[in-house]
């Protein structure tokens, strides 16, 4: 047992993973830290050297009431020292240049993180990243290419099928930004103009990124009643495409659905074990964070926001509209009333943050409201944007 120790310390000495004091200098010694390193270990007592911007040793690298040998030494005593966390569902296209620190992830322990996700992204990657190496960022980024966003570049938010040439441009879209650097493709099926999409088309779309080994990351088409056969579409696009799938934030969306989740777990587990490389993301929150125009039916949203106002301000279609909306948002989030939905951002009037629906309507005499506010189950969070 004695040798089998002592074999292991120097193997792990040899690769650079423990040393002890009196080695060269270091740039930064974290000393005495609560060391997690992933490998499933309980955590250990070391002190970390890092060198040239990486970890150069992990060990006892400073002798008992001694300074280490560093430039400079950080007491850990009582801290934990882990690797950065990997966000794998983030929203920042539109703001990691605004705030290139992106202190909101650093000081969640987060370092690395994707984005792109839930249809959303930048379609033109290479001159984005060029903008990104010039002003300097605070974490790895990774991206996936959109659907919604390849989709509005060539169509639009028109609620049609795409002509073969219209299909030719996105994939074309799709597998410029995947030789430009996106990790995969991703889907947002519950908003436009990607709900107007059908499974062929985004087979299509996702066979372009497979080509270059991408992942598929889906936003399904449905998280309640008809969660089953969206379950489906996403392992059928993997299979048809080639792709690794990942679903995100896996969940069942309204109350009428729970309890379900032993089956729709037990489909992905029954993918899994046929083979199919399959994932999924979940958040441990009964939470979620979206725009309020995902609770107005989809066709009323098509063309665009010129189409959008002249179905508003005919009085016929306005009243079809609000005829539809309380189905809808059953169907959406198994409730009959929006007092739950908190405001989380509004940037034409920051006055409505933090505030439910109800009381907004109170404030704005729109009409009576009932006073025993259910309390905020969907509260939006400001930094995850559209999820």
């Amino acid at each position: 047992m004695k040798r089998v120790s002592v074999l292991v310390i120097a193997m792990l000495a040899a690769a650079g993973l423990l040393a002890q004091s009196g080695g060269e200098m270091f740039d930064v010694v974290l000393r005495n830290g609560r060391i997690i390193d992933g490998s499933g270990n309980p955590w250990y007592v070391a002190d970390v050297g890092i060198r040239d911007g990486r970890i150069a040793a992990i060990g006892r690298l400073c002798a008992p009431n001694t300074a280490c040998n560093a430039k400079r030494e950080l007491d850990a005593t009582g801290l934990v020292i882990a690797p950065g966390f990997i966000d794998v569902h983030a929203h920042v296209e539109g703001s990691i240049n605004r705030i290139p620190t992106a202190d909101n992830f650093l000081h969640d322990g987060v370092t690395s993180i994707i984005t792109g996700n839930c249809g959303s992204s930048q379609t033109e990657l290479a001159p984005w990243f060029a903008r990104l190496r010039e002003s300097g960022i605070s974490l790895n980024l990774g991206t996936l290419v959109g659907h919604n966003a390849v989709r509005r570049a060539v169509m639009g938010t028109e609620q049609r099928d795409p002509t073969p040439d219209e299909q030719t441009r996105m994939e074309a879209l799709v597998e410029q930004a995947m030789g430009d650097g996106a990790v995969g493709f991703s889907t947002g099926l519950i908003y436009i103009p990607g709900t107007y999409s059908k499974t062929p088309e985004v087979v299509g779309l996702a066979k372009a990124a497979g080509r270059h080994n991408g992942v598929y990351a889906s936003h399904m088409r449905n998280e309640s009643e008809a969660i089953f056969a969206a379950i489906e579409e996403a392992l059928y696009i993997g299979r048809e495409s080639g792709m690794p799938v990942q679903i995100s934030h896996f969940k069942i969306a309204t109350r009428q659905s729970w309890g379900m989740s032993d089956r729709t777990i037990a489909a992905v587990e029954a993918a899994r074990a046929a083979g199919l490389d399959v994932t999924v993301d979940q958040y441990p929150y009964t939470a979620g964070a979206t725009n309020l125009g995902i609770l107005l039916p989809s066709w009323a949203l098509a063309g665009g926001t010129e189409e959008i106002n002249k179905r508003l301000a005919d009085p016929a279609v306005r009243q079809r509209i609000a005829g539809e909306m309380p189905g809808w948002i059953m169907k959406f989030a198994g409730r009959d009333r929006l007092d739950f939905a908190v405001v989380g951002r509004a940037g034409w009037d920051a006055s409505l943050e933090g505030k439910s629906i109800a009381q907004i309507n109170r404030e704005w005499k729109r009409r009576e409201v009932l006073e025993d506010e259910i309390p905020p189950f969907w509260t939006s969070c400001r930094r995850a944007g559209p999820a």
